[in-house]
């Protein structure tokens, strides 16, 4: 018998076994859960490089984008575009020697892991002081840059 046929052989029995049926979805936990965000905006100014308590660098940038427009009112006028201003943060010395490059303006797609935490207020019952706070730590993972500023952009 040829080595072809061997594996013919082989490989059709294999293929009359029944496979066990997996699960496509589960409600169990996975060894990691994700939580992650793109934003596709621009940059509202050059990264800002800064050393952590631990002496290594890390970058801070905002991306700012625009809310897409939502339904007409009773009137059919539609409420102004809103932007929404998001602070990320770049660890490593890849992720920060590469923010070196991107400028303010350039328009970036991000792609962005992010944890939420609520602080709790000190609100007491008449309303006196301080609200709770959501926050929303965005942490890069990559970055692309999809367009420079018009001023910076080479003519065509």
């Amino acid at each position: 018998m040829s080595f072809l046929s061997a594996l013919r052989s082989s490989a059709g029995s294999l293929a009359s076994q029944q496979m066990p049926a997996r699960a496509c979805f589960s409600s169990s936990a996975t060894a990691r859960d994700l939580a992650r965000m793109q934003l596709l905006g621009r940059l509202t100014a050059d990264p800002e490089i800064r050393p952590t308590k631990a002496g290594k660098e890390y970058a801070r940038y905002t991306v700012a984008t625009t809310d897409p427009l939502g339904p007409p009112d009773e009137n059919g006028e539609r409420p102004p575009p809103t932007t929404s201003y998001h602070k990320v943060f770049a660890f490593g010395d890849n992720a920060v020697q590469r923010l070196q490059n991107v400028k303010k303006g350039f328009q970036v797609l991000v792609d962005a892991d992010f944890r939420i935490s609520r602080l709790p207020g000190s609100e007491e019952e008449g309303g006196e002081g301080a609200p709770a706070q959501t926050n929303i730590l965005i942490q890069h993972r990559s970055l692309q840059v999809v367009s420079k500023p018009r001023s910076e952009a080479p003519p065509s």
